[in-house]
């Protein structure tokens, strides 16, 4: 087997596996310790509050938009295609096809895919950009902030090179785009639950769990 072929098949099934468990373990972890340490969360629970502020934050309709549009609808353009690119990508459900599972479903159409991939490289840029001009926040990035946003960006970049062969069919890093494409994303998912890149399942817990404390507390969620 050639470094391609493990890249592409058992590194796959690897990354996909650390990212699952990985999840799967922090999310127990986050709550067992909530159990422990905010037993009035347990005890006020109210599912009410917790859609509640889930609508108001997963869509245009809080205080943060309210305060910075702009940036509000940057950031949340650049999630949604986070989420939305890895799963409905036409290659990627490819894949899936053609391994043991067999499975399929919709996909993305190629011309929205492409800008979809675009503005998570721009809004990306942006990011890294904003935190580094901007001296309030400049003194609160690490190198490690940095380091995960480019983390972050790289599969789409590599994907979209690879897809469109913008460097052309020569040279190393034209004939080699797919494998780093392969490499950044499966780098990404092993990272994801060790990293502050939980957050896109950790979320929903610290989100839930302040909604409670104030829906008890009768402030707005």
């Amino acid at each position: 087997m050639d470094f391609y072929a493990f890249v592409e098949g058992p590194l796959t099934w690897v990354a996909i596996l650390v990212f699952l468990v990985g999840i799967v373990v922090r999310a127990i972890m986050y709550y067992r310790t909530s159990k422990k340490t905010d037993k009035l969360i347990h005890k006020y629970f109210s599912l009410k509050w917790v859609l509640a502020t889930y609508v108001k934050w997963l869509f245009p309709a809080n205080v943060t938009f309210k305060k910075q549009p702009v940036y509000f609808l940057l950031v949340y353009i650049f999630h949604i295609c986070l989420i939305l690119l890895p799963i409905f990508a036409y290659q990627h459900i490819i894949m899936w096809e053609m391994s043991r599972f067999g499975w399929s479903w919709i996909s993305l159409p190629a011309g929205l895919a492409q800008w979809m991939t675009l503005a998570v490289i721009a809004i990306g840029i942006y990011l890294i950009l904003r935190r580094a001009i901007l001296a309030d926040l400049r003194i609160l990035t690490t190198a490690g902030d940095y380091g995960l946003l480019v983390v972050t960006i790289l599969p789409f970049l590599t994907g979209y090179f690879a897809a469109h062969a913008t460097l052309g069919t020569t040279g190393f890093l034209a004939e080699n785009m797919q494998l780093f494409h392969m490499l950044s994303g499966q780098l990404m998912l092993i990272l994801i639950p060790f990293t502050k890149l939980s957050h896109m399942v950790l979320f929903f817990f610290s989100r839930g769990a302040t909604a409670i404390e104030f829906g008890r507390r009768d402030y707005s969620v």
